[in-house]
């Protein structure tokens, strides 16, 4: 064989710069793992602002955790992956859970500020000794690191220094940031009661604004190759506004990515986190960034959001009941008895919630007479029975709730199929009494001799052509494209205006042949739907 060459891998700027990206938060959350990881149990981040130029000018982390010899700081800077945390799940002296293990943290104040300072102090064989390592953006290959000296007046850590910010990071000391933040170290913080993390001097304390927890296990999540990862959701609902997140975590509980709850849950403001071995798998790989093309991954998340939704199903449900339970010992709750049908039921359970919402948008509902308060519940009672879609009307001109608040409850039923049993079974009826009505007009002896065909009986079937098949139901007598779209926009839009005649390329308006064709297909999709 001939003489075998061995080549040094050099890693490029390139790359490095890659492992910087991040959203502010996750960056800022990513160095206070570093300081958990160093078994610290104090982590203190402070903002520096200048006038002179306005805004924040330098971001400070301090931990009180054991820091690192100078014998270490060329490997755990001077490599990309590699981490003494793949070696070991928890922390070397208080034998926490471990957050990260690539080695690639440190480079996330990056996505901060252009220049980084570390200041690390250790106990050596001779006491506390310190010394400090800088990294710049322009060439994030070139770690300076001094020489340690004897520091016998500072306790052991360390200090992060971000400089250059990029901005006027704002989100950090506002009340989203700090819940954000509150949501990201909640379990962490919940498990390791002797940790404290302080944001510009205020304190997280996920436990001081939780309402609830909820635990339930998922099904395993199966990989690709066939190993079999157990799965746990845990749902914290807080006291205070919030986005309403679906966070991915390692088993132990670390947040890595995040996702979109992606329904509307009315009254409720919470975080979820699934847990799973295989999402840290997945972030152990590179592949977390790209988690919503892995298909394992995604039928997991879908099984947590229906989790997710039947549990504040439940909850909604249980808020009901202490309302009903007071309007009933009041004696103004617009219902007598048990529901006999399953509509009946269905209309009761959409009256209730409907009637919980309302009343926690505008409580001074509640604090009105006994009268009034009848009287409105009897009207939302009156609403639903007319129609579940008839309540944004009532809401608006009655009950004057504001617009943001009248969209929050359209979306809340929406997602209540309950209100769509509702409108079916009331058009179920009203068309049988209508077939009734038409079986008594036609073929009643002296009825039928006064009725006319064209002025009465065209004008009667024109407006109920679902009476000749459900595939005829959006046709319309005058076979004008305007009214055909304007009879059809209540399945695209019913806020879409239709003011205008409306024409067909080469033509003055809508022809009869090429309205009567969009009404055919608009029947064949009614019929589909």
């Amino acid at each position: 064989m001939g003489v075998v060459e061995h080549v040094s891998v050099a890693v490029q700027d390139d790359f490095v710069a890659r492992q910087t990206r991040a959203k502010p938060l996750a960056a800022l959350a990513e160095l206070i793992w570093n300081g958990l990881d160093g078994d610290a149990t104090t982590i203190n981040v402070e903002f520096a602002h200048n006038d002179l130029v306005g805004g924040m000018s330098k971001i400070v982390v301090y931990d009180n955790g054991d820091g690192f010899p100078r014998a270490d700081a060329n490997a755990l800077f001077g490599n990309l992956g590699g981490s003494w945390k793949r070696c070991t799940r928890h922390t070397k002296r208080c034998k926490r859970m471990i957050h990260g293990q690539e080695g690639r943290g440190r480079y996330k104040a990056f996505a901060l500020g252009q220049s980084v300072r570390w200041r690390v102090c250790y106990k050596g064989v001779e006491g506390n000794r310190a010394f400090e390592i800088k990294l710049l953006e322009s060439d994030l290959t070139d770690v300076a690191i001094t020489e340690d000296e004897p520091a016998p007046e500072r306790a052991t850590g360390v200090i992060a220094e971000i400089d250059d910010l990029r901005q006027d990071y704002k989100v950090f000391e506002s009340a989203d940031g700090l819940q954000e933040l509150a949501e990201i170290f909640a379990l962490y913080l919940m498990n390791y009661r002797d940790v404290a993390i302080s944001i510009a001097s205020e304190r997280l304390d996920p436990e001081k604004a939780i309402a609830s927890q909820h635990k339930v296990a998922l099904p395993p999540i199966v990989s690709a190759d066939g190993v079999e990862y157990p799965a746990e959701l845990h749902v914290i609902e807080w006291r205070a506004d919030t986005k309403r997140t679906l966070y991915l975590c390692s088993a132990g509980g670390f947040p890595l990515d995040q996702v979109e709850t992606r329904f509307h849950v009315p009254g409720f403001f919470f975080s979820a986190y699934l847990k799973s071995a295989y999402i840290e798998r997945l972030h152990n790989e590179d592949r977390i960034t790209f988690a919503e093309m892995d298909g394992v991954l995604n039928a997991s998340v879908e099984v947590a959001r229906s989790a997710i939704k039947d549990y504040f199903r439940e909850r909604a449900a249980e808020r009901a009941r202490t309302f009903v339970d007071e309007w009933k010992a009041a004696d103004v709750y617009p219902y007598r008895g048990e529901p006999e049908t399953t509509v009946e039921k269905a209309e009761r359970q959409v009256f209730d919630i409907v009637a919980v919402h309302v009343q926690r948008l505008a409580p001074e509902i509640g604090l009105t007479s006994t009268k009034a308060k009848a009287l409105h519940l009897r009207m939302l009672r009156s609403a639903i029975e007319c129609s579940p879609e008839e309540l944004q009307t009532i809401l608006k001109e009655v009950l004057d709730l504001p617009a943001k608040q009248q969209k929050e409850l359209a979306e809340l039923l929406q997602e209540t199929t309950l209100s769509a049993i509702i409108t079916a079974a009331k058009t179920v009826a009203d068309r049988l009494k209508f077939i009734a009505a038409l079986e008594k007009i036609v073929f009643d002896p002296e009825l039928k001799g006064r009725l006319k065909e064209r002025t009465q009986l065209h004008k009667i079937l024109a407006e109920n052509t679902w009476l000749f098949g459900e595939e005829y139901n959006l046709w319309v007598s005058d076979k004008d494209l305007k009214r055909v779209l304007v009879k059809y926009k209540k399945h695209l839009d019913p806020n879409i205006s239709i003011d205008d005649p409306v024409k067909v390329i080469d033509q003055k308006r809508g022809t009869a042949a090429v309205s009567q064709e969009i009404a055919d297909r608009s029947g064949a999709m009614e019929t589909r739907e």
